[in-house]
């Protein structure tokens, strides 16, 4: 069985310096970390390999939703990496709460790269210790990956083009 790869790229109109601030420094992270309309809150930031993300997000009506991420690499100012999970309010892994056959834990790897003055960030998804079933869910959840990242992205650009110096 092949594991698959999801990948999305996109450059964003800021330097890297302040494009990996956002993605490293809880207050910044919480701002844009999520799908269009959600707010986010950082319970705990422990940015090392070994070190864990626990952070809820919350749509108006829906339920607050918790993400853990165990780092695995840090490289500033090009490379993260970590495993991600859907977690409880404690940090404990649990399914995810729309689909039950996602895969508990996905190796999620993010690429900072300079582009001109700008910033191209390439993100990797694969589903870790998966079963069939878990690998097959994550193959048919492409294409909402591409809409759930292309729209946390969008967010990541609004708080970038709010947050550079003018």
């Amino acid at each position: 069985m092949s594991t698959p790869v999801f990948t999305i790229t996109r450059t964003f109109d800021a330097p890297r310096e302040l494009v990996w601030k956002a993605w490293t420094e809880p207050k910044l992270f919480e701002k844009w970390f999520g799908p269009k309309g959600t707010t986010g809150q950082v319970k705990t930031f422990d940015l090392r390999p070994g070190g864990i993300l626990h952070s809820s997000m919350k749509s108006p009506g829906g339920p607050e939703m918790w993400a853990k991420f165990v780092y695995r690499e840090v490289t500033p100012p090009s490379r993260l990496v970590w495993e991600h999970s859907f977690a409880d309010a404690e940090g404990n892994l649990v399914r995810h709460p729309f689909q039950a056959a996602w895969p508990l834990k996905l190796l999620s790897t993010v690429i900072f790269e300079e582009a001109g003055g700008k910033t191209r960030i390439t993100l990797t998804w694969t589903p870790l210790d998966a079963t069939e079933t878990e690998v097959k869910a994550f193959e048919d959840g492409m294409a909402g990956m591409s809409q759930g990242w292309g729209g946390c992205f969008d967010q990541l650009d609004e708080f970038l083009a709010s947050a550079k110096p003018a």
